[in-house]
């Protein structure tokens, strides 16, 4: 019969693979998005994103209103021609009998070509304006491009990273569930005490707290991805390789300050406003327009005085027209503003080259700082490692106790999470440090993987504790062995700890196991502690 240890225990991990079991369920909640195949490669990842993002198109739109602009500007330079005309039908009326009375149809045609000499360099300051604005629009969709695979590439190392801490969040709740059923089945034979198995069950429930946590997580930055890049993240590419960056803090800035897009944008318009005020102050000055037409006339003049007229007529001219501004308060407070909107702009340029080198300093501060965790984790990670198997095997012999394996079981999780966490932080930094010098772009994501590498590809197949994950199926199907188990059977082939225990001395013989297990029960006190030490 199943002791009631031993059923808590299969039922407590039995909910926490039911849980487990649901996890599938939920990544699939990220279904592929329809209507276009996944990029299987980063790189080409990268230029569809360019192609297909909407902060990207809208950048681009905004390129082609100041193109628009940049033409209206240079249409300055041309000639306009323009065509009037009216038709009307008059009865003119001249009151006490005067003589003029008529009715007539008036007809007037007339075509006029006019050529602007000279504005004071309107013409030349606005289409100044428009080609610094084109330029700061397109300078701008350098940046929305770099900010977009930025989002991209952190996006994806996120989705990376929540997998690795899920995969080893499940292989530590899979030791500890083993952990558990082998404690509560010692309990059962009076190996084991109640608080061994209410600590490996606390331990149990904190680490299914941790597999539900990380997927949790996956779920959130597996939706940031698809938002970014419109691809689900089930179909996520693998990191790729970036190009190289600068090999000093000094030659990153010097690049910066040529190279990053937003400060280019600021110092353009600048550029523009400058040309701002040249283009306000233009309107202070003579106008000089050089007009020439043809003008036909048809039955009369539309007016009161000349009526009607016994012939048609045309004209034929051509000449200047002068405009001179003697007072025009307007002018003058459009020069004002023009100098503030200047002035404004050469501050934001300022603060746009302030913002660069403080987004460079930034990160090649968490670049180095990313490198320097990476050797010293992958460090603590062999270590612990090396420290986790001793310490099984020093539990096996009773000097260790079940404390003790919990323990290096959680610090090596932690080790290895933030072995990853530190890949993606020297990832997404050198990234953000191509971005912050004006050089992430489609060019800039080569084809091929990230050149770093986790230190738990060192050993693939290998458990926090150095066994063969445990798949859930198997997991339920291990909790239901155990619960059939009767409670006088033979001890289990495997300990706590998932390893043969120790073979039994000569002189216990065959059923030196269980009969060391019967006598360990008289008295109500085992012989055996928690540490999994056998009677003497």
């Amino acid at each position: 019969m199943q002791g009631p240890s031993t059923r808590s225990a299969r039922l407590l991990c039995a909910s926490g693979a039911l849980a487990i079991a649901a996890i599938p369920a939920l990544l699939q909640a990220q279904a592929p998005a329809p209507g276009r195949a996944p990029s299987s490669t980063m790189a080409s990842l990268a230029r569809t994103v360019i192609e297909t993002n909407p902060d990207i198109e809208a950048q681009r739109q905004q390129v082609r209103i100041t193109k628009a602009r940049l033409a209206t500007a240079e249409a300055g330079y041309f000639p306009t021609v323009e065509a009037t005309g009216t038709v009307q039908r008059r009865e003119i009326d001249v009151k006490n009998g005067g003589r003029g009375d008529a009715k007539y149809t008036s007809a007037n045609g007339a075509v006029e070509a006019r050529l602007r000499f000279y504005d004071g360099n309107r013409t030349y300051n606005s289409v100044q304006i428009a080609t610094a604005e084109m330029a700061a629009a397109e300078a701008g969709l350098d940046a929305t491009i770099s900010d977009t695979l930025l989002e991209l590439l952190t996006a994806a190392a996120d989705v990376h990273l929540q997998r690795k801490v899920l995969e080893y969040s499940q292989q530590q709740s899979d030791a500890i569930g083993e952990q558990l059923r082998a404690t509560s089945r010692k309990l059962e034979f009076g190996e084991a005490t109640r608080t061994d198995e209410e600590l490996a069950k606390a331990r149990f429930a904190t680490a299914q707290a941790g597999v539900l946590a990380a997927t949790e997580e996956l779920n959130v930055n597996g939706y940031e991805f698809r938002t970014v890049s419109g691809q689900s993240a089930t179909t996520l590419p693998a990191l790729p390789a970036l190009a190289p960056v600068p090999d000093s803090l000094a030659s990153a800035q010097k690049i910066a300050l040529e190279n990053a897009p937003r400060l280019r944008a600021a110092r353009l318009n600048a550029e523009a406003g400058k040309a701002g005020v040249q283009f306000a102050a233009g309107a202070l000055f003579p106008q000089v327009d050089a007009v020439g037409g043809y003008e036909y006339l048809a039955g009369g003049v539309a007016n009161l005085f000349t009526g009607k007229l016994p012939d048609d007529r045309s004209s034929l001219y051509g000449g200047l027209e002068v405009r001179v501004p003697i007072f025009v308060p307007r002018d003058h407070a459009e020069i004002g503003r023009a100098r503030a909107v200047r002035d404004q702009r050469l501050s934001q340029t300022d603060i746009a080259a302030r913002t660069v080198g403080e987004e460079v300093a930034s990160y090649w501060t968490r670049w180095q700082s990313a490198k320097s965790t990476i050797v010293t984790a992958t460090a603590a990670v062999a270590a612990i490692e090396q420290a986790a198997e001793g310490l099984k095997k020093e539990a096996l012999g009773g000097n260790r106790t079940l404390t003790d394996v919990l323990d290096a079981q959680n610090e090596l999780l932690t080790a290895r999470v933030t072995l990853e966490r530190a890949n993606r932080n020297e990832f997404v930094a050198r990234a953000g440090l191509l971005a912050a010098i004006g050089r992430l772009d489609a060019n800039a994501i080569l084809e091929g993987r990230c050149c770093t590498a986790s230190a738990a590809a060192l050993r693939p197949g290998a458990s926090l504790l150095g066994r063969p994950a445990v798949a859930v199926g198997e997991t339920i199907a291990r909790a239901d062995a155990a619960a059939a188990l009767p409670a006088g059977a033979a001890r289990p082939e495997r300990s706590a700890l998932g390893s043969a225990p120790a073979a039994a001395s000569p002189a216990a013989g065959p059923a030196g196991g269980e009969a060391s297990t019967s006598a360990a029960s008289v008295g109500g006190r085992p012989s055996a502690s928690a540490l999994g030490r056998r009677s003497k």
